[in-house]
């Protein structure tokens, strides 16, 4: 007969693949689409190298408010010889500059609309060499006060809206400039530089909303 310190053993393990499905679950579901990489962008004469991407995600299975998730993704590219020790990068709002064009390249104008919630604060990301991490993008506790008719996109303290029947593509790009006034709480490099990410399609959805 099996004690009961033995069952509890037993059932950790699925208690551990349990979370980390939901874990899973929340960030790669609903993804709408997925930007190319950035050039590689050098910090230095010889290094390190940085590059970046735009990832999108409709938020809403999770949220009543519909919000789509951005996540930026950055990785520490290893293109030399070269073995250069963890680069820090600090990551705020501001620090991403973000442009909706349709798909005639013409400007998507934001509006101002009432928020709730709290700022997103920063963070420092501590990246090795030939390492890749993703981060939130968006000021994801903020958003309008209402469900919004249709996809609201979060830029700050304005909002894009991409109707349900929208028959036009839209196109997210970025320019990601890290600050460079914060010094390092590990003493590692502080990459300093400037990314322009590709733009990702966001398809149209159809007169369906489909």
């Amino acid at each position: 007969m099996k004690t009961g310190a033995q069952q509890i053993l037993k059932a950790i393990p699925i208690l551990m693949l349990l979370a980390c499905r939901c874990c899973f679950g929340q960030t790669d579901t609903n993804l709408i689409a997925t930007g190319d990489w950035s050039a590689v962008v050098r910090d230095g004469q010889i290094g390190p190298f940085l590059r970046g991407r735009l990832l999108v995600y409709d938020d809403q299975g999770i949220s009543t408010h519909n919000h789509a998730r951005i996540y930026l993704e950055l990785q520490h590219v290893c293109a030399t010889n070269i073995w250069y020790p963890p680069i820090e990068i600090y990551c705020f709002g501001t620090n991403l500059d973000l442009e909706l064009e349709d798909g005639r390249g013409q400007p998507i104008p934001g509006f101002g609309s009432v928020v709730w919630g709290f700022v997103s604060a920063p963070c420092w990301v501590t990246l090795p060499i030939d390492a890749t991490v993703r981060v939130r993008a968006d000021d994801g506790p903020l958003g309008p006060s209402t469900k919004p008719n249709g996809l609201d996109i979060p830029n700050g303290f304005e909002d894009w809206i991409i109707p349900p029947n929208a028959t036009n593509d839209y196109y997210l790009s970025a320019t990601f400039t890290p600050s460079k006034d914060h010094p390092s709480p590990l003493n590692y490099h502080v990459w300093q530089g400037t990314l322009k990410l590709p733009a990702v399609k966001i398809p149209a959805k159809g007169p369906e909303g489909k």
